[in-house]
């Protein structure tokens, strides 16, 4: 069984009691909380009309195990006093007869009704974190070939956990086993972009590029095999975060969130990402109940519980929670040098900047000093904060710690340089460009095709004749634009009477001037390629169309940045010159990944 790793079957809860009231009440608690599990893809619960028709009284353990056909029982009792109505309940393993785990909950009487779903919760995240460690404790002893998908993974996400590039290449051979046993196994493939993306975010400094695309690659199919698993849209929220592609990944978070509002495996995560989206406030909501939902967590948990109370300038509140924190997150020390500079003790500020310098060279330049402002722009880069204001708390948190301080040495004011420079390249149906920060996507254009040419030469001229496709030998008699160029005129003319009308409607009489200029253009380019009759009109001169065709792709490309991306719209206006000979000029050296 690899997509449900474990089956349960939840027993009737005995009523002690003997009041018809409470053994109504004990059946509905036991089917809230056979809803909440549900939830949980990794195990698979027996429906309640069939456990509740198992004679649980004339069989045993292990003759319901049998029965129903699972590995594991969820017993419980109710039992009222005068104040209270007490829970208990128990996990049983049928195969050992060990009693793995067992929880009691009083709870006053006029409140179990209130409190119900959150005790379904609260059990169901403590029963699957301890089957979870069952089966990962018995698998260690056994070797790889030997495991189900499940465990792999479970092994795999362990490895994860120690964070370095060794632990995530003994991952990524956990995660390849799983898929080997279950080629559909939806986990696996996001086992193996977690591993690619620690190394990405954090740790391979200088192959960027290569994992950023393995992540994203990995994290596409496992959405692909199980688009509804909440691990799965959060690992792609946090890929489309690190590309500052903001609104779609604060999309994924929320869609996880819907599909597990009570797993805080999840929440914790979420937390995190919500933090950096600058949604401060559910953040810290999050965080406090994934922390009340698995109190025994792994403690890496409480240094992405703190992050937004950082955000929200509750500096002590974040050290608190950070302190719990071992150095398994390597910018976990920077912002406890932060927080603690923040709060005026510099102390404990430069104690962990110091910390946080060690662990830097230790996992991010492999031994190496790190140049003048590279400690900086490597946690600039790997905290993608969606307000320039919470970059700039940051920044100036682990400045005022003595981060490459400097009395001149400003705030962060402008893009961080990334160390892979900018990305122009078409994925699928559509074009991803990325530049200062700035990620946005286009849909498929002629002109983008020839500006990525352009990128990919710097400094050289290109013949418009090549760009357009077209043979430097070819005679006369084309037509001046053909079909697609004169069509693409037809929607941009139809575009900027929209335009106009907005304008007009926005009262912006210089926006209408601008717009209005650009219709003339265009109707002056019509007008020259048509005659008589509105006939199209040949052109002896290959090259003549050719610069023709190629600029208006070019500048029509370049118009429609400007909506999606302004920054980029702006450095290719000024960078690319087109005429018989094209070419891409920009004022500094701009590195791009076409």
């Amino acid at each position: 069984m690899s997509r449900c790793h474990a089956s349960i079957a939840i027993m009737p809860f005995e009523n002690l009691s003997g009041s018809p009231d409470d053994a109504r009440m004990a059946r509905g608690f036991v089917q809230d909380l056979i809803a909440e599990l549900a939830r949980f893809p990794s195990v698979g619960v027996i429906a309640a009309e069939s456990a509740f028709a198992v004679d649980w009284k004339a069989l045993d353990d292990a003759g319901i195990g049998s029965r129903l056909e699972v590995e594991y029982l969820l017993k419980g009792s109710l039992r009222r006093s005068a104040e209270y109505l007490r829970l208990t309940v128990q996990l049983v393993q049928i195969g050992s007869r060990r009693h793995l785990w067992s929880e009691r909950f009083d709870v006053a009487q006029t409140a179990l009704f209130s409190v119900q779903d959150e005790i379904a919760a609260r059990v169901a995240n403590a029963l699957t974190a301890r089957i979870d460690q069952t089966v990962l404790v018995a698998s260690r002893s056994r070797k790889i070939t030997n495991l189900s998908a499940y465990e792999c993974w479970l092994r795999g996400m362990e490895c994860l956990q120690r964070g370095s590039i060794e632990a995530d290449d003994e991952a990524r051979s956990f995660f390849e086993q799983s898929l080997s046993v279950d080629p559909l196994f939806a986990r696996a493939e996001a086992g193996l972009s977690l591993s690619h993306f620690n190394e990405w975010s954090c740790q391979a400094w200088g192959c960027w590029e290569e994992k950023e695309k393995n992540a994203y690659d990995c994290a596409q199919r496992a959405e692909a095999l199980d688009p509804d698993d909440p691990v799965v849209q959060v690992i792609l929220a946090k890929i489309e975060q690190y590309r500052r592609q903001h609104g779609m990944a604060e999309a994924r978070y929320r869609r996880a969130l819907h599909l597990a509002p009570n797993d805080a495996y999840v929440l914790i995560q979420i937390t995190a990402g919500f933090a950096l989206l600058g949604e401060a406030d559910l953040a810290a909501e999050l965080g406090a109940r994934a922390l009340a939902l698995n109190p025994l967590c792994p403690a890496w948990w409480f240094y992405y519980a703190s992050l937004p109370h950082f955000v929200r300038h509750e500096h002590g509140r974040a050290v608190e929670l950070a302190l719990k924190t071992p150095v398994i997150v390597t910018d976990g020390p920077a912002y406890l040098a932060a927080a603690c500079a923040h709060l005026g003790d510099m102390t404990g500020a430069r104690r962990h900047l110091d910390e946080f310098l060690q662990v830097f060279v230790e996992r991010i330049t492999n031994g190496r000093d790190p140049g003048p402002g590279e400690a900086m722009r490597w946690l600039m880069h790997v905290n993608p904060y969606r307000r320039e204001e919470d970059l700039r708390h940051f920044a100036e948190g682990v400045r005022l710690a003595g981060l490459d301080s400097a009395p001149s040495a400003p705030v962060i004011t402008a893009p961080i340089s990334w160390p892979v420079g900018n990305v122009f390249r078409k994925e699928g149906s559509l074009w991803t460009v990325c530049y200062e920060h700035e990620v946005a996507h286009l849909s498929s254009m002629r002109g983008l095709l020839d500006i990525a040419q352009l990128l990919a030469r710097p400094g050289e001229e290109i013949h418009c004749v090549a760009l357009a496709g077209k043979s430097t030998d070819g005679g006369g008699g084309v037509e001046v634009l053909d079909d697609r160029a004169k069509r693409a005129y037809r929607v941009r003319l139809r575009e900027i009477e929209a335009e106009l009308t907005d304008a007009g409607a926005a009262n912006d009489p210089g926006l209408a001037v601008r717009i209005e200029e650009e219709r003339e253009r265009l109707l002056e380019e019509m007008r020259k390629a048509t005659g008589l009759g509105g006939r199209d009109r040949k052109m002896g001169d290959t090259a003549e169309r050719a610069r023709t065709t190629v600029t208006w792709r070019i500048r029509h490309a370049i118009k429609k940045l400007e909506a999606a991306h302004p920054a980029l719209a702006r450095h290719l206006g000024h960078s690319i010159r087109t005429g018989v000979f094209c070419s891409y000029t920009p004022e500094k050296v701009t590195r791009w990944f076409v």
